[in-house]
């Protein structure tokens, strides 16, 4: 009778998961993470990566024959928390939710990496002290705004850094109670980028609890029913409750149904509210929406969103790249075709319009814009990119516009199959970005 054999691999991913099901999550990344490409998309599973106990727990018995014990935390062994540090954690951090620590491994492990998803940690055989000081500076993304009030609340009463990324800022049926000031705060940063409702009844009074501040960064767009939120409501909504603070960094965008094309404020009253503010570089636009009656103003210096109801031309990118020559971002939104380039084709016209170039773009977002721009920027003709520049774009406009991929005026390496030969080509949005440039919401 022949021995046979049967290797891990050997069996179904259904056999697999009821094995790994029974196993401890730790012992089964620590054994099996890097084998191969199957065994890593099973364990990197969300059931067994959500939650992680990073941590050794011996229960001691505290009488002799008795069954009355106590549990003490220790840390994993070096081999195995090495392991976790250098690779494990790296490839799983988006996907863990809670971490389980204890005071000696605990801050090499919260440094390993970023953990954009994380809501909750429990910390174990930690004196009080110890966690003061080491939430004493906060880098945190949350969901809701209640969710900032919550750590707000006073339980971190020495915290003096605090980061936040708030996906939505938005009233609700919740009521909290939280006056207390904030006194050991020096630092606070609030980015947020979906339009909130709730400027002065949410954010105003949370800014008003912190009279000891320092730095202020804030990133929002806010709808209003007045005015533009200018430097005078600047100056007396906020700093005026802030004696110590130094460094105001702001890129507000406000849009409001109050205005109208008779009462429109210009750009130049705009600045005038800003002229008394130190060490600014502030650039500022105004314009009306015909067709959605609103109006908007907007602060920038890196990261440009051309937004419109009406086209853009080749000229006005043009103009933009002439204004703006160290651009990061830029983000395109619009649903109106080009005018000129109609023309030309009913025409006939074989006008020779200069190539745009944009040194510094890093990210371009052409994911709300309609076809003609992604030939504005995908032809060599017109649009010169660096090489190492991430793009978000829908895919099948993309293939549309280049035609199958085929079309010799569009960018060199650009090919279906190898859209990361150029650069980094994505199609779905790019999520939350919390790089925290100062940015120009830009009106033409």
């Amino acid at each position: 009778m022949k021995c046979s054999s049967i290797r891990l691999t050997d069996l179904t991913d259904e056999i697999l998961m009821i094995i790994f099901k029974k196993l401890d999550n730790i012992t089964l990344l620590y054994s099996l993470s890097g084998v191969n490409r199957n065994l890593n998309k099973l364990i990197y599973d969300f059931m067994f990566t959500n939650r992680l106990t990073l941590l050794h727990c011996v229960p001691i018995r505290l009488i002799k024959l008795t069954s009355l014990s106590i549990n003490y935390f220790f840390p994993l062994p070096d081999l195995i928390l090495n392991r976790f540090c250098l690779h494990i954690l790296p490839e799983i951090h988006q996907k863990v939710k809670w971490l389980d620590l204890e005071q000696l491994s605990m801050e090499r492990i919260l440094c390993t990496t970023y953990y954009p998803n994380l809501s909750g940690i429990g910390l174990y055989n930690i004196d009080i002290e110890r966690a003061i000081n080491i939430f004493s500076d906060l880098h945190v993304c949350l969901s809701r705004f209640h969710d900032c009030l919550h750590l707000l609340d006073g339980r971190f009463d020495q915290l003096r850094i605090f980061h936040v990324k708030i996906d939505f800022i938005e009233l609700s049926s919740l009521i909290f109670n939280n006056k207390e000031k904030l006194s050991n705060l020096r630092s606070f940063t609030l980015f947020c980028d979906d339009t909130t409702d709730g400027y002065y009844q949410l954010i105003l009074p949370l800014l008003h609890r912190m009279p000891s501040l320092e730095e202020l960064d804030l990133s929002l767009l806010v709808w209003t029913d007045n005015t533009f939120i200018d430097g005078n409501n600047l100056k007396f909504n906020i700093i005026h409750h802030m004696p110590l603070l130094k460094k105001f960094t702001f890129n507000i965008h406000s849009s409001t149904h109050f205005y109208n094309q008779d009462n429109l404020p210009s750009n130049e009253y705009i600045q005038e509210t800003l002229k008394n503010f130190e060490n600014k570089q502030i650039i500022s636009s105004i314009d009306y929406f015909h067709e959605n009656k609103y109006s908007g103003i907007f602060n920038s210096v890196r990261r440009v969103s051309l937004i419109d109801e009406r086209s853009f031309e080749h000229e006005f990118f043009l103009r933009i790249t002439q204004s703006f020559p160290f651009m990061e971002k830029l983000t395109l939104i619009n649903n109106k075709r080009q005018n000129n380039k109609q023309f030309r084709k009913s025409k006939n016209i074989n006008q020779d319009l200069p190539i745009i170039e944009y040194p510094y773009l890093i990210e371009l977002d052409l994911s709300k814009a309609q076809k003609d721009y992604y030939e504005q920027f995908l032809f060599d003709t017109k649009t010169c990119l660096p090489n190492d520049i991430r793009v978000n774009m829908d895919y099948r406009l993309v293939k549309n516009v280049t035609r199958n991929f085929r079309r010799p005026t569009t960018r060199m390496g650009l090919v279906e199959g190898n859209l990361n030969e150029k650069y980094n080509f994505i199609v779905v949005s790019l999520g939350s970005d919390v790089s925290f440039f100062d940015t120009c919401y830009l009106f033409q």
